[in-house]
């Protein structure tokens, strides 16, 4: 039995060569790099360490956490997220704030 990432790459192989699979791959792809649940799962597994203006900083449990205890949105999470520059611009209680993700044990 195929996993479903087998899968995928087979059908990868199967729409160059016909049309008709092209639907059944982008539904898969979709399922597997685009479904909801995947997103808010790898959301919920990060833990995250913001460093706050002041100099304090906070860890949190998950990149969802960050989202919702700043307002911010996950793309600017993802923008700044270990690239040890600070949030520039917008008037959320992220500006000024540095983000970095930890291993589960650093927590």
């Amino acid at each position: 039995m195929l996993t479903e990432l087998e899968r995928l790459e087979r059908l990868a192989y199967l729409k160059d060569e016909d049309n008709r699979y092209y639907d059944e791959w982008e539904k898969l792809k979709d399922k597997l790099f685009n479904d909801e649940e995947t997103i808010k799962y790898t959301a919920r597994c990060i833990p995250i360490l913001v460093q706050f203006r002041s100099g304090e900083s906070k860890t949190y449990e998950s990149k969802a956490d960050v989202v919702k205890a700043l307002g911010i949105n996950f793309r600017t999470l993802r923008e700044y997220l270990d690239t040890d520059k600070p949030v520039k611009g917008g008037k959320s209680k992220a500006q000024g704030c540095y983000f970095y993700s930890l291993a589960k044990e650093d927590k």
